[in-house]
C-alpha cells in the first residue's frame, strides 16, 4: 500500500533533512562570515581614525602658529576647523579633540556628552605615555550578539622632534552595525534561494538513486503472494541497493522454502500434540485409577470384617435351632453390617465419579471432607491423627471437583506414606500427625498439608514435581502424583509448592484462586 503524503515518507524525510542540513550549514557559514565582516569593519574604522590622527599630526607640525608658540599646539583658526569637520565626516567619526602639552584643551569638535571625560582621559594617557591608544567603550547589540558601542583613538603630537600635545578622535559604532543588519535581508534571501536550488537538486539525485529503487523493492514485497518475482535487467542498479534487491530475491526464495517446511512441521506438531494430549489424559486416568486401587485395597480390608460377621450369622441361622427372637436379632445385625458395607462402597463410588468441566467452582472444604471420609477406613490412616484448622472464610475455588479430589488424595496419601513407621528409623519415631490448615490471602485460598514424616533433602524438593520422580520404594509409587497436581494447579491459575527438611516433616502448600463466594455453604 502506497503511503499518502506524510512526514514518515522517505521522500519527505529526505527533503526535510536536506533542507535542514543545507540551511543550517549556510546559516552557520553566514554567521562566521558576518562576524569576520563586522570585525573587519571595526578594524577599518580604527584604521581610518589612525589616518585621521596622522593628518592632524602633519597639520600641527606644519602650522606656523604652532612653531611660533614654541612648538606647543595652540588654538587653530576657522580653516582648520572646517578641514577637521570634513575629515571627521568622511571618516565617519563623531568628534575630535586636541590638547596642548600642558593637557589643556585647545581644539574640540563634535558633541561629546558623557563621553568627553573618556576622550580627555585617552588623550592624556597618550600625552603621558608618548604612544597611541585605542579604547572601546560600552556594549550594544551588534549583528548577532553584543559588541563594542564606541571607540576612542588618541596619538601624541610631535613638532620638530618635541612633544607639542595630543589629539583624539571619537566614533559611535552603532550606525556601522545598523548598516550590516540592513544587508542581512538580502543575504538571507540569497541563502534561501541557494538552499532551495540545492534541495531540489539533492532530492532529484536521491530520488533517482535511492527512493525509486526502494519503491520498486517495496512494490515487490507488497505484491508478494508466494510466487518468486523475476527481476528485469536494468531494474537492479550496480550498487548497495542492487545487492539489496538480489538479497531480497534470495530471501523470498528462502521464505518460500521455509513456508513449505513450516507447514509440514505444523502438521506434524498438530498430530504430535493430539497424541500428547491423549497420552496425558491416559496418564491422569491411570494415576487416578492407581489411587482408587489403593483405596479399594483398604475398602476390601474394611469390608472383610463385616462380611465375616455376616457369614457367621448366616451359619447360625442355617442351623434352625434358634427361636424367633434370636433370629430377628441376628437378621438385624446382618442388616447393620450390610448397611456398613453399602456406605463404604457408596463413598468410594462417589469419590471416583467424575464431575463437570474444569471451570466449575468448587467448595474446597466440602471436597476435603469427602476425601477424608473415604480415607479414614484405610489401614494406613489408623495411626494418623488429623488436626484441622480450616480458618478460611472463603473456600470456593475455580477447580473442578474431581480434579481437586485427586489433588487432595495424592497429597494426603503421600503424607501418610511419609509418616509410615517402617520408613522412619526407630530413634526418630514421632507421633504421626497430619495438620490441615486453610486461610485467605489476596483473592486466593491457601491450604497447608503439614505432616510429621521423614522429610526431604533440598535436591529432592527441586525435582519433586518432575514426572516419574519419586522418593518412595519401588512398587509404592509411580512418581506421577505430584506432577499431575502441579499440572492441575497451573491450569486452574493456582500454584503448588513444597517446604521440607530431612527428619522434620513436609508441608505442601496449595494456592488456588477464589471463585464466587455466594456459592459457599
Amino acid at each position: 500500500m502506497r503511503l499518502p503524503f506524510a512526514f514518515n515518507r522517505l521522500r519527505t524525510v529526505i527533503m526535510t533533512s536536506l533542507t535542514l542540513l543545507i540551511l543550517s550549514a549556510m546559516l552557520l557559514i553566514h554567521v562566521v562570515m558576518a562576524k569576520f565582516a563586522e570585525r573587519d569593519l571595526v578594524n577599518a574604522r580604527v584604521q581610518r581614525g589612525r589616518l585621521l590622527l596622522q593628518a592632524v599630526s602633519v597639520i600641527a607640525a606644519e602650522d606656523p602658529a604652532t612653531r611660533k608658540a614654541g612648538r606647543e599646539v595652540n588654538m587653530w583658526g576657522i580653516d582648520f576647523r572646517k578641514n577637521m569637520a570634513s575629515l571627521l565626516h568622511v571618516g565617519e567619526f563623531s568628534g575630535a579633540m586636541v590638547l596642548n602639552r600642558k593637557g589643556m584643551k585647545v581644539f574640540s569638535h563634535g558633541y561629546w556628552g558623557l563621553d568627553e571625560k573618556h576622550v580627555v582621559r585617552s588623550a592624556m594617557d597618550s600625552l603621558r605615555d608618548h604612544s597611541p591608544t585605542v579604547e572601546f567603550l560600552g556594549k550594544t547589540w551588534g549583528l548577532f550578539w553584543l559588541a563594542p558601542e564606541k571607540v576612542i583613538l588618541a596619538v601624541p603630537l610631535w613638532v620638530e622632534g618635541r612633544l607639542a600635545g595630543s589629539a583624539a578622535v571619537f566614533s559611535d559604532l552603532k550606525p556601522l552595525y545598523g548598516k550590516l543588519r540592513k544587508s542581512e535581508a538580502v543575504i538571507l534571501a540569497y541563502i534561501g534561494m541557494n538552499a532551495f536550488i540545492l534541495v531540489l537538486f539533492g532530492i532529484y539525485l536521491l530520488s533517482r538513486t535511492v527512493v525509486r529503487p526502494i519503491n520498486r523493492l517495496l512494490a515487490v514485497t507488497e505484491r508478494f503472494d508466494g510466487a518468486i518475482p523475476i527481476m528485469q535487467k536494468g531494474e537492479s542498479p550496480n550498487n548497495e541497493i542492487g545487492r539489496l534487491s538480489q538479497s531480497l530475491n534470495l530471501m523470498l526464495r528462502q521464505l518460500d522454502a521455509n513456508e513449505r517446511k513450516l507447514k509440514e512441521n505444523i502438521s506434524s506438531l498438530e498430530t504430535a500434540n493430539q497424541e500428547i494430549k491423549k497420552a496425558q489424559n491416559e496418564i491422569v486416568k491411570s494415576e487416578k485409577m492407581a489411587s482408587v486401587g489403593r483405596l479399594a485395597t483398604g475398602v476390601a480390608h474394611e469390608i472383610g470384617n463385616p462380611l465375616g460377621i455376616i457369614l457367621g450369622y448366616i451359619e447360625l441361622l442355617q442351623r434352625g435351632d434358634l427361636n424367633g427372637l434370636e433370629q430377628r436379632d441376628f437378621l438385624s445385625r446382618i442388616e447393620a453390617e450390610i448397611t456398613r458395607i453399602h456406605r463404604i462402597i457408596r463413598d468410594l463410588l462417589d469419590f471416583s465419579r467424575p464431575s463437570g468441566g474444569e471451570q466449575q467452582e468448587t467448595n474446597a472444604h466440602q471436597i476435603l471432607d469427602e476425601v477424608l471420609t473415604v480415607l479414614r477406613p484405610q489401614p494406613m490412616f489408623e495411626q494418623i491423627h488429623m488436626r484441622r484448622s480450616l480458618n478460611a472464610e472463603s473456600n470456593i475455588v475455580k477447580v473442578a471437583p474431581d480434579l481437586l479430589k485427586q489433588v487432595f488424595l495424592n497429597i494426603i496419601i503421600n503424607a501418610a506414606d511419609a509418616m509410615d513407621n517402617d520408613s522412619i528409623p526407630s530413634e526418630d519415631h514421632l507421633e504421626s500427625i497430619l495438620t490441615l490448615e486453610t486461610m485467605n490471602e489476596e483473592g486466593f485460598l491457601i491450604m497447608r498439608f503439614r505432616d510429621t514424616g521423614c522429610g526431604m533433602a533440598v535436591d529432592e524438593i527441586d525435582r519433586i514435581f518432575d514426572p516419574f520422580f519419586t522418593t518412595k520404594e519401588p512398587g509404592k509409587g509411580t512418581g506421577l502424583g505430584l506432577s499431575i497436581c502441579y499440572t492441575i494447579m497451573e491450569r486452574a491459575g493456582g500454584r503448588i509448592r513444597v517446604e521440607s527438611e530431612p527428619g522434620r516433616g513436609t508441608t505442601v502448600i496449595l494456592e488456588m484462586p477464589l471463585g464466587n463466594v455466594e456459592n459457599e455453604n
